[in-house]
Order: structure tokens, then C-alpha cells, then sequence
């Protein structure tokens, strides 16, 4: 899994508290960037996007059943969109618009030989059921 840096951590943290992006409590916050920074378990010392979502998810622990169960319903979608926002700045912003970063879909080039690979299983007539 990729590591994720620490300003992108911090960014995603912020984000999610700060601008809004994500709409839960703000004074949890500081639980997420400790349970993420310092982890209390062992597995959740690489520094990943899987890592960064146990912190939110164990810093949810702290809210009621229904406002946990809705953050954690949030959580996923606002993750992905951040993950998605990491790899461009990763992959130089490649994944933006990707007909003008490869060849031309309306006119690609042509297949240099049409065959099937998978003949020898294929010998014997299929017949109606």
C-alpha cells in the first residue's frame, strides 16, 4: 500500500474538520491527528490511507450510536475523494484528463494481428441445447 505523507495526512485532517468537507464534529480533531501521528496499535503504524481511516474510525468511537454510525457512513466517500486528490498530486495531475495524457480514443492505432489465443480448446461444434 502506498504511504501517505505527512502534509497529506494533515491536509485530510483538516479538510475534514475545518473546511467541512466531512460533516462531523470539529472538536474530534485532535483525536484523529493523535490516533494517526501516534497509533495505539501496532498495525496501524505504516502511514496510509488504511491507517488514516482507523484514526477517524476509532476517534468516532467517541460520538453516540446514531452520529457514529452516520460519520462512518460519510467517512468512505470522503476518503476516496481525498485519495483521488492524493494521486494527482502523486501521478502530476495525469489523472485529470486522461484522452490528452494517452493516444486519441476517436482514432486509435491499428491491432498488428487478430487472433484467438485460446483455439485448442475450441475444436468441437457447439450445438443447440
Amino acid at each position: 500500500m502506498q504511504q501517505l505523507s505527512a502534509e497529506a495526512a494533515k491536509l485530510t485532517i483538516y479538510r475534514a474538520f475545518m473546511e467541512g468537507d466531512l460533516e462531523v464534529p470539529k472538536h474530534l480533531a485532535r483525536t484523529v491527528h493523535d490516533l494517526y501521528f501516534n497509533p495505539q496499535h501496532e498495525e496501524f503504524q505504516p502511514r496510509t490511507m488504511w491507517s488514516l481511516s482507523n484514526a477517524f474510525t476509532s476517534a468516532f468511537k467517541e460520538l453516540e450510536p446514531i452520529p457514529q454510525f452516520r460519520a462512518t457512513a460519510k467517512l468512505g466517500s470522503f476518503l476516496e475523494a481525498s485519495s483521488v486528490q492524493w494521486l494527482q498530486s502523486i501521478l502530476h495531475n495525469h489523472l485529470r484528463d486522461p484522452i490528452c495524457d494517452s493516444r486519441d480514443t476517436q482514432c486509435p492505432l491499428p491491432a498488428l494481428c487478430f487472433r484467438d489465443h485460446h483455439r485448442p480448446h475450441r475444436r468441437g461444434k457447439v450445438a443447440a441445447r
